[in-house]
């Protein structure tokens, strides 16, 4: 019966449903995202996906980041989430090169922790960055609901 339910339990997560993390008074529950693909060269060449955690108004996001070539664009992602009234927007994450310009080569990255502590909606998107500056040079994708 266990081995069962640990099939069943895999077939949920490999198809991206939502699973609660952790059955319980607080509600917790885990998501899988990717951003919808780009429409302009530069965002076709990369894609970002993860996980989401919710608990009550708390939320909290990781991610990967590919980069599927040496093109002149890194992938970057960024998050924003509806808080007392207005968007919260997040830092623009990407890979940084020693030089402290952005990684523009193929690489599969994992990157650390976006949070929200009151969260009513909130919402991805990914980013493309050129390769030779941090700031200019930015194609954005479509927002992307996640709740």
């Amino acid at each position: 019966m266990r081995r069962i339910a640990a099939v069943a339990m895999a077939a949920v997560l490999v198809a991206g449903w939502a699973v609660p993390a952790q059955a319980g008074p607080g509600g917790k529950v885990t998501k899988n995202w990717s951003t919808p693909e780009g429409k302009t060269k530069a965002l076709k060449s990369v894609k970002v996906y993860g996980s989401y955690t919710r608990e009550g108004a708390s939320v909290s996001a990781r991610g990967t980041l590919r980069d599927f070539g040496k093109n002149g664009w890194s992938p970057g992602v960024q998050f924003r989430a509806w808080q007392d009234g207005k968007w919260t927007l997040s830092e623009v994450y990407f890979r940084v090169r020693p030089s402290g310009k952005p990684m523009d080569a193929v690489f599969k990255m994992n990157y650390g922790l976006f949070w929200a502590t009151s969260a009513k909606h909130f919402q991805v998107r990914e980013v493309a960055l050129k390769a030779t500056s941090t700031t200019k040079g930015r194609k954005y994708g479509a927002w992307r609901k996640l709740f």
